[in-house]
């Protein structure tokens, strides 16, 4: 009895006699892809997929292919609406047809320098043979050719050829090659024959006979004069609606044909009367009633002298406008005739009003110009007018008090400088004399001199000047505000004339133009001088010419004086004949910089000057906007070690800086 061992010997004997057979034969012969495909590698290349693909559908899918070899050039011909393109199946080079091969694209363009892309693409020839198509245009075009394999690789371009389409002209068809039988039937209508392409000669004798006329088709147009005769004319043919208007005229008439029985009741018009055809005796008693009369048919110059009473005119029938002008002047109106009421609203106007006086009524919406107004004739009143004063024309309200003493009115006028392009508003006061003397037999008499107050502007400026009217008394106080606030001016002296070569003194009596009260900077600062010294709004401050001359610091409680503890860096220095760089602190801890740097062409930024005293820095860094040579934007920084440094937007500061009124707090 075998035992295990034994079995299990025969069978690996059996196996390793079956392996060589098992090792010779195909392993796909039995077997298949489930649910998956077999790829087909090249060099490491995909080149296949075949199976399941991976947009779910089994195909056999060539990829990544070689390029396939450039076609040979085509050649192109005219053709009817396009370009005839042939390609021969062969390729560039003498190179074989690749087995991958899909189509040809066929490619067109009317320029030759193009690249084939999707919008030159026409057509293309599908098989490897080669063939002939047809590039639609109406313009020449060039024609090259692409291969394009299974796998989508595309060649290079062939070579170009370019035709331009055949005209379609009647020579390209031959004469007499289309004839009768090439046409089908009914190829010919009455829309593809030319107006007058048919006519009397390509008719055959008695080709057109009168079945072959419609209703109405030959008109009267068509027949030549005199083709209808009399004995054309069936009886009775012709009736009054056959006959045209006007075509009967007097010539055709016979004498006496037409009588009063011949008329109908009105035919007989106005219009077919002749001139002075119906006279007088032709009239019967009374026929010419007032209904015959057109309106205005009766004019002036047919009415005799005084057939027309008061009793022939109706009530009201004469209104203004029948009226000639001037026909009624004051001579035919009676006293009190005309009355408020019997005027209407708009009825007195300005175009109505002829010297005289109108009283008792008003007179509204009314421009009068080239007049002048009063609202009385003497006394308390006022006037306006217009008055030309040095050739300009100026408008003036005059306001008259009614005095005897009163020489001259109070007036207000304005007057326009184009020149200057100046608005000048003056207001002046009256110009009175010394009433009558009382207690007295003779005194002198005095004239009490005219005031004024002028408004104008200047550029960068608004100017009041009051004047007092004689300088040898009080002078001119002028107000002028600009840009940096209000300055005050006095014209004259109290004790002396004014001095032509200086127009300006001070408030007090002083020597120099620039001593005056500035008003601006949120402060109020007296000048004397080449000085300054503050006005404080609750104490008073006197400032003397002494003062000044002994160059004598006026400082006011709590403030100190303008200091110059000041050193210069880069070659920097003071500006000469301008104010000095200074600085001084205020009572508050404020501190305020001022003054003009000279600045060296090298300087472009950077520290140009550093405050020594500690006390006069800034707490913290603090940064403001200057004003330099090159008119572009530059700022100054002041930090707390004192430096004070300069950036200019183009870093060129032109020669100078100016500090402007910088402040900064200490505190």
């Amino acid at each position: 009895m075998p035992n295990a061992l034994d079995d299990l010997a025969r069978r690996i004997a059996a196996l390793e006699a079956a392996l060589p057979e098992l090792s010779r034969a195909s392993p796909l012969a039995y077997s298949s892809v489930d649910d998956g495909a077999l790829t087909v590698t090249a060099e490491g290349r995909l080149r296949a997929i075949i199976g399941q693909q991976p947009d779910g559908t089994t195909a056999v899918n060539v990829v990544n292919g070689p390029v396939p070899p450039a076609p040979s050039p085509p050649t192109a011909a005219p053709a009817l609406g396009g370009v005839r393109t042939a390609w021969d199946g062969r390729f560039a080079d003498g190179s074989p047809s690749p087995l991958d091969l899909a189509r040809v694209e066929v490619h067109a363009a009317p320029a030759p320098d193009y690249v084939p892309s999707p919008a030159t693409l026409v057509t293309t020839i599908d098989t490897p043979q080669g063939g002939i198509v047809t590039v639609p245009t109406s313009v020449p075009v060039w024609v090259a050719l692409v291969a394009r394999s299974t796998s989508g690789q595309a060649s290079a371009p062939s070579g170009t050829a370019t035709a331009a389409p055949a005209p379609v002209v009647a020579e390209e068809v031959l004469a007499g090659i289309v004839g009768e039988l090439a046409l089908a039937d009914g190829a010919v209508t009455a829309a593809k024959v030319a107006a007058g392409a048919i006519d009397a000669a390509a008719l055959a004798d008695a080709a057109v006979t009168a079945t072959k006329l419609g209703e109405a088709a030959v008109q009267a147009a068509a027949l030549a004069p005199g083709a209808v005769t009399g004995p054309a004319i069936a009886a009775d043919s012709v009736t009054a609606r056959e006959i045209a208007a006007g075509a009967v005229t007097a010539a055709e008439l016979a004498a006496g044909s037409v009588s009063t029985a011949k008329l109908a009741a009105g035919a007989v018009t106005a219009g077919e009367l002749a001139a002075g055809a119906v006279t007088t005796p032709k009239l019967a008693a009374g026929a010419v009633t007032a209904d015959q009369v057109a309106a205005g048919a009766i004019a002036a110059g047919k009415i005799a002298a005084d057939a027309v009473t008061g009793r022939e005119i109706k009530a009201l029938s004469i209104t203004g406008d029948r009226l000639a002008a001037n026909t009624i002047t004051a001579d035919q109106i009676a006293a009190g005739a005309v009355t408020a009421a019997a005027l209407s609203a708009d009825a007195i106007t300005g175009k109505t009003i002829k010297g005289g006086t109108i009283t008792g009524t008003a007179i509204n919406g009314v421009t009068i110009t080239g007049a002048t107004l009063s609202t009385a004739a003497s006394g308390n009143r006022v006037e306006t007018t217009s008055v030309t004063q040095s050739g300009a024309a100026v408008g003036m309200l005059r306001l008259y008090s009614g005095s005897p003493q009163e020489q001259l009115p109070a007036t207000i006028s304005s007057v326009y400088d184009p020149d200057q392009n100046s608005s000048l508003l003056t207001l002046q006061s009256a110009m009175l004399t010394d009433p009558p003397a009382k207690g007295f037999a003779t005194r002198s008499i005095v004239t009490w001199p005219q005031a004024d107050i002028k408004l104008y502007s200047t550029p960068g400026a608004a100017v009041v000047d009051i004047d007092a009217g004689d300088t040898n008394v009080n002078g001119q106080l002028t107000a002028r505000y600009g840009v940096d606030g209000l300055y005050l001016f006095a014209r004259g002296s109290a004790n002396g004339p004014v001095r032509p070569d200086l127009p300006y003194y001070s408030l007090h009596a002083g020597d120099y133009q620039e001593k005056h009260v500035r008003i601006g900077y949120n402060e109020i600062i007296a000048c004397n001088g080449q000085d300054w010294a503050d006005l404080l709004l609750n104490k008073q401050l006197a400032i003397s010419q002494s003062a000044v001359t002994a160059n004598v610091p006026i400082v006011a409680a709590g403030w100190q004086t303008w200091q110059s503890p000041i050193t210069f860096k880069q070659g920097c220095s003071q500006l000469a004949g301008w104010r000095a760089v200074s600085v001084r602190r205020r009572p508050d801890g404020m501190v305020s910089l001022r003054g003009i740097v000279s600045v060296p062409g090298g300087v472009t930024g950077g520290t140009i000057a550093t405050i020594d005293d500690p006390k006069l820095r800034p707490s913290a860094g603090e940064v403001f906007p200057a004003s330099a040579g090159s008119n572009t934007d530059t700022n100054v920084f002041v930090y707390p070690n004192g430096n004070i440094d300069v950036q200019s937007a183009s870093r060129n500061l032109a020669g100078w800086l100016s500090f402007g009124a910088i402040e900064w707090g200490t505190d």
